[in-house]
């Protein structure tokens, strides 16, 4: 590789990658290179030979086993965060300080006080800090919020968040390693059904947590897995985990997930919303109502052709990164979301409601 690459077109925004893993090539790459708006110009990867072997599959310029190296370029505008949550903190401070904007995947941090300082970096550096939680833009997803933050259903006062696998423990990378991932099921899984929940209710002020996790089919050797064995011996995070969540308005969110479980369905992704004047679900979008003393059901539709929710995900961190605009998914919704992880936890650990602290 050439210490030095030719700018093709100086208009674009131009993009290192930290992280050449399974989600850099199948998720943050993909999109990245989708947007003409973006010229993948570097890549960084602490495996000696993987930034190598990416950058010459994708034809991008410079590869780098020291991340440092390449924030040190000031012909780089953004980065990608690709790496095992336990990275995050570091190389997205550090990429802050440098002068990078940063996309962040998700989980955005191990713990509260990571992600709180994750967002001060950014805002001292007066940079884009965005996190990959991509659901929000799926389609039923959009439209729901739309449904009722315009109050088309009256007032929530009850919702349930569900992202439950029948046999999904993922084995690869360190998502079984609490020390490497910070946990098991509910930061990998169960932070997306939180996350969607809360961005289609419109981010009301969680007060409360009272949570639960459990790890009773993980360390087991007979348990059937969709993606094959794993090593139970070094596993030591959690199987699932449920939590309840009270909001200042009184409002009741139920939280469940799961990597394995004894349920019938394989995998189950549903957000359920009950409000004053009508109800709501997700997959496909449906809207409950009482009509003329009858329980009514209205079915919408998503549209045929929809752009993969990472592509559109990583197009509005572009766009604020060109535009200097609030990216949908800011950083201080990330951090909320870890203090209810952390929440969940100590409940978890201490058997009692955790009080969430304010602001």
């Amino acid at each position: 590789m050439s210490e030095h690459f030719n700018i093709n077109n100086p208009s674009r925004t131009r993009v290192g990658l930290i992280g050449a893993g399974s989600i850099a090539r199948g998720a943050h790459l993909p999109g990245f290179l989708a947007n003409s708006d973006v010229q993948v110009v570097a890549v960084a990867d602490p495996v000696e030979g993987r930034a190598a072997e990416l950058a010459n599959e994708a034809s991008i310029e410079l590869a780098f086993t020291d991340f440092r190296e390449m924030l040190n370029r000031e012909d780089i505008d953004a980065v990608s965060i690709a790496t095992p949550p336990v990275a995050h903190a570091e190389t997205t401070i550090a990429a802050l300080e440098s002068g990078k904007h940063v996309f962040c995947e998700k989980p955005m941090a191990m713990n509260s006080a990571e992600a709180i300082a994750m967002e001060q970096a950014a805002l001292k550096a007066n940079r884009i800090l965005a996190i990959d939680f991509q659901t929000r833009f799926e389609w039923d997803t959009q439209e729901a919020r739309r449904l009722v933050t315009t109050g088309v259903l009256g007032a929530p006062h009850f919702a349930r968040a569900s992202y439950l696998r029948r046999a999904g423990v993922p084995t690869w990378g360190t998502f079984t390693s609490k020390t490497a991932n910070g946990g098991g099921a509910l930061i990998d899984i169960g932070v997306h059904a939180l996350d969607r929940a809360l961005y289609v209710l419109g981010h009301p002020t969680p007060t409360s947590v009272w949570g639960a996790t459990g790890q009773a089919l993980g360390q087991r050797g007979e348990v059937t897995n969709r993606w094959g064995a794993w090593n139970t011996e070094t596993y030591d995070v959690d199987d699932y985990a449920f939590a309840a969540i009270r909001f200042s308005d009184e409002m009741i969110l139920l939280l469940e997930c799961s990597w394995i479980l004894r349920m019938e369905n394989p995998s189950i992704q549903q957000l359920e919303i009950s409000a004053a004047d009508s109800g709501l679900a997700l997959n496909p979008l449906r809207l409950f109502h009482d009509r003329n003393d009858r329980h009514s059901t209205e079915t919408f539709e998503a549209p045929d052709h929809q752009r993969p929710s990472h592509e559109l995900s990583i197009a509005d961190f572009v766009k604020a990164v060109r535009h200097n605009t609030e990216p949908t998914v800011p950083a201080a919704h990330g951090v909320l979301i870890t203090k209810i992880v952390d929440a969940i936890y100590k409940s978890m650990t201490e058997r009692l409601e955790v009080q969430l602290p304010e602001g």
